[in-house]
């Protein structure tokens, strides 16, 4: 992994996508994986990722909350050792040095630390007593992207992720939004085998 200061940070900014997403309380089940309509957004957000690939994206920019953007991180860093998509780098954005404090669940915690060891480059944006930390974050993806892959809900208020979206449409990035109000399928609260009983 490699430590970058925020003002020597360079990318190209047509080949790199950033992520955008409320965290687990605000998703389908507080994103609990073990129900389908998780693994459902989960496997939406993995098409879009690939989609960006095959469009030519290969730099991918998390913000590394707990969410929609470690769960993008997982799947970015999950491609990376697939030969199909070798090359592809996953670019840690932290808003300050001790993000790592806020994750609150155990697996959460070993998810966090496992995807930023093994990340391309960590890039720390400020300083935990910076009351805009998140917004200098969410600023520094939105500069260095031309598209955003995001999940929300349109009623979502007052959120980093609405400010992430509106922050890209005045800069006229490119959205890839999944909106959880429009997607009744990410509120299936049933297991595979639920399902497969359904179907048969």
């Amino acid at each position: 992994m490699i430590e970058t200061d925020v003002g020597s940070f360079t990318c190209d900014k047509a080949h790199t996508c950033c992520f955008t997403g409320h965290r687990s309380k605000d998703l389908p089940f507080k994103g609990d994986m073990r129900k389908q309509g998780m693994r459902c957004l989960v496997s939406s957000l993995q098409l879009l990722i690939v989609e960006a690939i095959a469009d030519g994206y290969d730099t991918f920019i998390s913000g590394m909350a707990d969410g929609v953007d470690l769960i993008c991180a997982q799947i970015v860093t999950e491609l990376s050792v697939d030969r199909r998509y070798e090359g592809i780098k996953l670019i840690c954005a932290l808003p300050y040095q001790q993000q790592y404090r806020e994750i609150q669940k155990t697996l959460d915690k070993y998810k966090y630390s496992m995807i930023l060891n093994g990340c391309f480059e960590k890039v720390v944006v400020s300083k935990s007593g910076d009351p805009d930390r998140y917004k200098l974050r969410n600023s520094f993806m939105i500069e260095h992207s031309s598209r955003l892959i995001g999940v929300m809900r349109e009623k979502k208020r007052g959120s980093g992720t609405l400010q992430t979206v509106n922050m890209a449409k005045r800069a006229g990035i490119e959205l890839k939004l999944i909106s959880l109000d429009k997607n009744p399928q990410m509120y299936i609260d049933s297991d595979v085998r639920d399902v497969q009983e359904l179907l048969d």
